[in-house]
Order: C-alpha cells, then structure tokens, then sequence
C-alpha cells in the first residue's frame, strides 16, 4: 500500500503532460481570448480581494515543550479568486477543453502556424508545447507553407 500511493500521485501529475485544458469558445480570436481573461481576472481579483492570514505554528522538542515557531502566510481568498474567474470566463461563452499535446511523429520535419482563431475540436486540432512554457494550437491537416 506505501508503494501504491507514489506510484498513482506520479500516474496522476504524468496525465496532467498528456492533454493541453484551456478555456475556449469556438470563433474567438486569440487576441479576444487574452481581452477577455483579463477582463474576467480583474473582475475576480475586484470581487475577491486578497486576504493574507498568518499562521503561526509551533515547534515541539523531544519532552513536549513548545521551542520554536514557524509562520506561514498565505491568500485565504486564492481558490474563490480562481472560482470566480472561472465564472467570469464561462458568462462570456467558454468552457474548459482538453486538447490533446500533438505527437512527435504527426509533426516531425513539418511546420504549422499557430491558429489565431479557435476551430471547432476535432481530431487534427493539437497543441504543441513551445520553449518558455507556452503552448499553441494548430491543425495538422494545415501545415505552414
């Protein structure tokens, strides 16, 4: 059982590499999408205001006795933040997607543009993972050139 639990926490944060979850509405343009998410963060961080709440921790020794602290701060507001964002962004007509990672072989010694505005899902659409963390998403059935 002690064996059990790493090995389905790494299965679970490996399934996170597999697929790309973005908010999305068909037709809309990146540059929309951009708008709209920060529109939609600064509604959330109006209506959720940050909360730093300090807890302060005790330190025991070996008889007991309390021999230090530690404090730890933290957003006590963050996840209804989040929550609210969320909302926001499903008002203006979008929904959380999966979009799977596009594989080496389907684009190996090709090019593709990213799209600038959001197709329909199907099964040509992937994302391609780009240096510095950003992703973008293009149709294999549109290679660049």
């Amino acid at each position: 059982m002690k064996r059990a639990i790493p090995a389905l926490f790494a299965i679970t944060a490996l399934g996170g590499c597999l697929e790309y979850t973005p908010m999305y509405k068909v037709g809309a343009t990146t540059h929309e999408t951009n708008v709209t998410r920060a529109q939609c963060n600064t509604f959330a961080a109006n209506s959720v205001p940050v909360m730093l709440v300090t807890d302060w921790i005790p330190i025991y020794g070996a008889n007991g006795r309390i021999v230090g602290h530690r404090t730890e701060v933290y957003d006590a507001n963050e996840g209804r933040r989040y929550s609210e964002q969320q909302r926001c962004m499903e008002r203006e007509g979008y929904a959380r997607v999966s979009i799977p990672y596009c594989k080496d072989e389907d684009i190996a010694g090709r090019s593709y543009r990213p799209l600038t505005t959001s197709p329909p899902l199907t099964g040509s659409i992937c994302a391609i993972r780009q240096q510095g963390g950003g992703r973008v998403i293009v149709d294999l059935n549109k290679p660049a050139g």
